[in-house]
């Protein structure tokens, strides 16, 4: 028997109403579910249909139409929304990147790992050398704050912050500056973002840019959204790992002399020494105690002792190469750590240490006329296998203490050029 056209018409509707509310809120899966009741539903119409109208032939046709319409704007809203998903990602992904950025060091590796997720030719970072002094690790460009200052001048006023600059690169003035190349590049297309201080409003810390040689891809009418969260969140990380960087130098940074102190040594020096016995080269370990330094205390004041110390320290350090470990261990006690130095080239950096301190002259780093003087006792111990720290230290501490009590030998052999440089690769102290 044949149902009621009106019944029939309401089940229609009411298929294609859950269809057009499943496309509307984006649910793919109850979309899927719906069109499928509704093709089965028109299936069994038309299997249990007698032969049919004239005018229903075209309301099925109608139906169809309007269910192919349907279908082609949920395939486009799918693939808009995939796009957005997809883009979704790769800024969730850049920016899971940018905080995994703990201390300066980290930085090289996780710009390379960001130019690799989003397929960039270029990224490039310079940062604030006034900011960041003595931070930057190789692999990060760096200018003076008023060579930024002067390149960016350019873009000002800004489009909108923190953007300076979306298009072509023969729209800008050297853009190798900004994009660390050597040359200018002759075409493509960058964006330049300015990384702004979290603290201080309009303060710029650095500069991101990105290069591609296709003039397309950073378009000026491009929204940059994404962009200027990355910039933000990198601007924000960056000064979170410099205060980093800054709090952990005064727990490992002698306050009174500026050198490193013992907790510096002992988080460093282990990696040190397990790559010496790795690689078969040898390590000394030099315990310094100044001689005379309790007389210019008790003598002078204390004032005067810290002035002799902050100047010993000054003149050690001059003497260290950038991989050895200089510390003041406490009081009149100072250590250093020389890698790679065989026996001889440790005895000669001795040598030298006694003449500087030797010179160092008491009466003119505390102003005051004294005929008082310091020198140094150095206790010097070779590293051996399965030696801890702490027993390297004793025992050229207790060498300290014998060579105190000795008459001072003073070795005037002149030191081979370059004092106590390493050996070469692969060689060990006879």
């Amino acid at each position: 028997m044949a149902r009621n056209p009106n019944a029939l018409l309401a089940e229609m509707r009411d298929l294609m109403s859950a269809v057009e509310a499943s496309a509307g809120l984006g649910d793919a899966r109850s979309l899927r579910t719906n069109l499928k009741a509704l093709g089965a539903w028109i299936r069994e119409r038309i299997i249990h249909a007698p032969s049919p109208a004239k005018r229903v032939v075209e309301e099925n046709e109608d139906l169809r139409q309007r269910l192919r319409v349907s279908k082609g704007g949920f395939d486009a809203m799918v693939a808009s929304y995939k796009a957005l998903l997809d883009t979704f990602e790769t800024f969730r992904g850049t920016i899971d990147l940018v905080q995994q950025v703990k201390r300066m060091e980290d930085l090289p590796a996780i710009l390379d790992s960001i130019r690799t997720l989003r397929s960039l030719h270029t990224l490039h970072l310079i940062l604030d050398r006034d900011i960041f002094e003595g931070r930057i690790p190789d692999g990060i460009g760096h200018a003076p704050a008023r060579t930024i200052r002067e390149r960016i001048r350019q873009f000002s006023p800004t489009p909108h912050a923190p953007r300076l600059f979306l298009g072509e690169v023969g729209r800008i003035e050297k853009p190798g500056f900004f994009l660390g190349l050597e040359s200018d590049p002759p075409q493509g297309s960058c964006f330049i973002f300015a990384l702004g201080h979290k603290y201080q409003q309009g303060k710029t810390i650095g500069i991101v840019s990105a290069y591609d040689p296709d003039p397309e891809r950073y378009a000026p009418d491009k929204a940059t959204d994404f962009l200027g969260h990355f910039c933000d969140i990198l601007a924000c990380t960056l000064i979170t790992a410099l205060e980093h960087a800054q709090l952990e130098e005064l727990t490992v940074r002698d306050a009174l002399t500026g050198v490193n102190n013992r907790a510096y040594l002992e988080r460093h020096a282990p990696r040190i020494l397990d790559f010496a016995v790795r690689k078969g080269l040898p390590v000394h370990l030099l315990f310094i105690d100044l001689n005379g330094f309790k007389a210019v205390n008790d003598t002078l004041g204390h004032e005067a002792g810290d002035l002799v110390l902050v100047g010993v320290a000054r003149a050690i350090r001059g003497m260290v190469r950038k991989y050895d470990i200089f510390v003041r261990m406490g009081g009149d006690e100072f250590v250093i750590l020389l890698p790679g130095t065989d026996a001889a080239m440790a005895a000669c950096f001795v040598q030298r240490l006694r003449e500087t301190l030797d010179e160092i002259d008491v009466a003119a780093l505390c102003g005051t006329d004294t005929r008082l003087g310091i020198s140094a006792s150095v206790g010097v111990s070779r590293h051996r296998p399965n030696q801890s720290l702490d027993e390297l230290i004793r025992a050229a501490d207790l060498r300290m203490y014998e060579e105190k009590n000795l008459p001072r030998a003073h070795n005037h052999q002149p030191c081979p050029d370059g004092g106590h440089a390493a050996r070469p690769a692969g060689t060990t102290e006879p």
